[in-house]
């Protein structure tokens, strides 16, 4: 599987699926993302939204890619889906759980 941190390089996958006419599937997963130990412990940090990551695997018979985006506004992750949009009516979309996606990637 194809690991990617760059959304055009997703999208751009998914298009060229696409335009193979490689039918596929998106698994979706967005947690709050668990760090071992906090980066700062003092009252920096009251009041913040928690960090939560955002993942993805396209996969099709031929090949499978994977993006993962950490953000802490909500704003974030309505922009990356309005971005998506265009994949997510070509593809098969399934929202996993965390245990689902951990398997995906592995």
């Amino acid at each position: 599987m194809k690991q990617t941190a760059d959304l055009n390089e997703l999208k751009d996958f998914a298009m060229m699926m696409k335009d193979n006419k490689v039918k596929g599937k998106i698994f979706v997963n967005q947690a709050n993302y668990n760090l071992e130990e906090p980066l700062l412990s003092d009252e920096n940090t009251a009041g913040r939204q928690p960090l939560q990551i955002f993942r993805i695997v396209i996969q099709t018979g031929q090949e499978s890619i994977y993006y993962e985006y950490l953000f802490n506004e909500a704003t974030d992750l309505e922009e990356i889906n309005l971005q998506l949009e265009e994949v997510y009516t070509y593809f098969e979309k399934e929202i996993v759980s965390v245990e689902y996606m951990n398997k995906l990637v592995r």
